[in-house]
């Protein structure tokens, strides 16, 4: 029952309840109206009249309370709903305002990076070109290969060397395309392939005399490097790095026919003092195969003595001097000893080898003067 009914109840069964006895009195009042009474019929109707005043005051002063209070407590829920309103707003207001600081600086950071990563791309395309400018001027044939051996790039000394566009050959195996037989034509296996085992087992692997073919089917002599391709220490390739020693090969031959058909001997030493070549008219004098002393001491070996017999200190002997000094000695009357342990009298001539700057050896052109007289 709500409070609202119950107080309209009580103040009708007040009412009624007042217009019963004053109905009542007012009987009494008639039926008395001849007689002389000493009850005062007039005062107890005034008396409920009275009652019916002040119970209906204290409804209405109790209901006013109970509304009063209930206001305050409407009011004291307002007031803290609104704190908490003015809480939630203030929140919300240094959230917004925090999110909008944090997009902002998002939103410069987002701006930076694609600026950076705008002008990365414009210095990937301009490196890329200068790489492809460098590639293609390099004298010597570059070609990339992927982990399966298909070609990724080549450079325009390849294209030319092999006859093949760089459209043809790229995206094909380069084994097969170029690499697939012996210079007597049989089948060369792809898994003993030098240039293949780079990017398999991640080693470096050279080769100074094999054979490239052409889209003509020739062959022509190479030597390449073979070095594998690496991406944050994982291989992803290889690059070959080859040039056509057809024309060094040829100009070799000749040059080992004209110092073969010297009659002078000739031969030469590295800077250790090891005989790295010699002609036919050496290995004749000296008695040595050129297989003999390849590598070998020519100190050791051949000049070891003077001609009574006694030691030959290799810091006085002119030949050593050569490669020493760089500059050119000459002796005309020594010693050399032949392999048989006899000696014979020799003249000869010890000239430096200077590849640039750098002493690398020297050459030795001698003859037997036994013979010559």
């Amino acid at each position: 029952m709500s409070r609202k009914f119950r107080f309209s109840l009580l103040l009708s069964l007040a009412f009624f309840s007042v217009a019963v006895i004053i109905y009542v009195l007012d009987l009494k009042i008639n039926a008395n109206a001849n007689k002389v009474s000493y009850f005062p019929y007039e005062s107890w109707s005034l008396v409920t009249l009275t009652s019916l005043y002040g119970f209906t005051l204290f409804l209405f002063l109790s209901e006013f309370n109970s509304y009063k209070k209930k206001l305050l407590q409407l009011e004291h829920s307002l007031n803290s709903t609104t704190e908490s309103l003015n809480y939630v707003q203030s929140s919300l207001d240094d959230a917004v305002e925090k999110k909008t600081f944090e997009l902002s600086v998002i939103n410069g950071s987002l701006n930076r990076e694609i600026a950076e990563r705008i002008q990365a791309k414009a210095e990937g395309v301009k490196l890329r070109k200068r790489l492809h400018a460098i590639l293609n001027s390099a004298g010597d044939g570059i070609i990339g290969l992927d982990i399966k051996g298909k070609v990724t790039f080549v450079n325009r000394k390849a294209t030319e060397l092999l006859g093949w566009s760089s459209e043809e050959l790229i995206g094909s195996l380069h084994h097969d395309m170029v690499h697939h037989s012996y210079q007597d034509g049989t089948n060369f296996p792809d898994h003993e392939c030098p240039i293949l085992k780079a990017y398999k087992d991640g080693q470096d692997y050279s080769e100074s005399d094999d054979v490239f073919w052409k889209k003509s089917g020739q062959s022509f002599s190479v030597e390449y490097t073979s070095t594998p391709l690496l991406d944050e220490d994982k291989v992803t390739g290889a690059v070959v790095v080859f040039k056509d020693i057809g024309k060094i090969k040829k100009l070799k031959k000749q040059l080992e026919l004209i110092v073969n058909s010297a009659g002078e001997g000739i031969f030469g030493l590295d800077i250790d003092g090891n005989v790295t070549f010699m002609n036919k008219a050496a290995s004749i004098m000296l008695g040595w195969e050129q297989e003999e002393l390849i590598g070998k001491s020519h100190h050791d070996l051949i000049h070891h003595s003077h001609i009574n017999g006694t030691h030959y200190k290799v810091e006085d002997c002119p030949i050593y001097m050569a490669y020493q000094d760089g500059k050119v000695h000459f002796k005309s009357d020594d010693t050399f000893w032949a392999k048989d342990g006899n000696s014979f009298s020799v003249e000869y001539t010890s000239t430096p080898i200077i590849e640039g700057n750098k002493l690398t050896g020297a050459v030795v052109v001698f003859r037997d003067l036994t013979t010559f007289s």
